[in-house]
């Protein structure tokens, strides 16, 4: 049996990732909970008197054609380990898009799965890229120019948002209770300025084994970014960054090839009501995606 959410069943929903999300600790599953867990969007697989399998889902406005619509995201997804091989996961997403399909024109989902999604109708769009930049490599900027987090990062988050289209876009709310989910996770978050100290940008990331692992990375110029380089340089061996697809960082280090990492994957959910929108006549996402004219940046969420 399917439930569409997971009202007054918190402990179960906890009790099954602790049991079946192996790249969590607890500390890390509370903190999610905390931030991220919402009930009323939470679909769940019953089987056996318990929950087995469980899908989060979440509500966001998108920018399209450089208009908010409301898009539905898939984010979490867990399945005890002796109900895998079931199709519980397959089950559970024929119920989201089936919601979906009367309330949001897209589905997301950002993943390096995409086979789940796309016998489910999803198409992929775009990757998200990552580099391996040596220390030795990052020595041009000014390790100077990055300070403790601002207090308030939202203005830099919009203006850099106003780049892309096809994209989330989180608003002030969404996009600090993010930042407080990556601060509990013990993650860095810093500030590129320039001479006058007027920020430039900034930059979430992580650390492990002499490593560094930019997961977010927002800036304004090239410089912003081998500021942060040269920063993390000098306690870090090496450097990794995510970026958007578009995002031509070739420029900067010509002789890197970067590995592809996650894969947005697009569902349009109802084409009748994306032609009264677009005022268009289109029957999938990638013709939707190919009426934009920027490009997509969809990997902070």
């Amino acid at each position: 049996m399917i439930c569409h959410n997971s009202i007054g069943f918190d402990v179960q929903i906890k009790d099954l990732l602790t049991k079946s999300a192996f790249n969590m600790n607890e500390k890390e599953i509370d903190i999610w909970m905390k931030y991220k867990y919402d009930p009323n969007l939470m679909f769940c697989f019953w089987q056996d008197d318990k929950i087995t399998s469980c899908l989060q889902v979440s509500k966001k406005n998108m920018m399209f054609l450089d208009q908010q619509i409301r898009v539905s995201v898939i984010g979490m997804a867990a399945t005890l380990p002796d109900y895998r091989q079931r199709k519980q996961f397959s089950s559970l997403l024929d119920a989201v898009v089936s919601q979906a399909t009367y309330n949001d024109l897209f589905t997301i989902a950002y993943t390096n799965m995409p086979k789940l999604f796309e016998v489910k109708s999803f198409q992929h769009i775009s990757n998200t890229k990552e580099y391996w930049i040596g220390a030795p490599l990052c020595k041009s900027g000014n390790p100077f120019h990055i300070v403790r987090k601002k207090d308030n990062l939202y203005p830099l988050y919009f203006q850099f948002m106003q780049y892309f289209d096809g994209s989330i876009l989180l608003n002030e709310d969404e996009f600090n209770n993010l930042i407080q989910y990556h601060e509990k996770l013990g993650k860095f978050i810093v500030t590129m300025v320039n001479d006058e100290k007027q920020p430039k940008g900034f930059a979430i990331y992580s650390t492990k084994e002499g490593q560094a692992h930019v997961e977010t990375l927002i800036y304004f110029d090239s410089q912003a970014i081998q500021d942060l380089l040269t920063y993390l340089s000098y306690k870090h061996d090496v450097t990794s960054i995510l970026i958007s697809e578009n995002e031509r960082f070739d420029k900067l280090f010509p002789l890197h090839f970067p590995r592809t990492d996650k894969k947005l994957m697009v569902r349009l959910n109802n084409y009748k009501l994306f032609d009264k929108f677009s005022s268009t006549n289109v029957r999938n996402a990638k013709a939707a995606y190919e009426l934009l004219e920027k490009p997509t940046w969809n990997h902070f969420q």
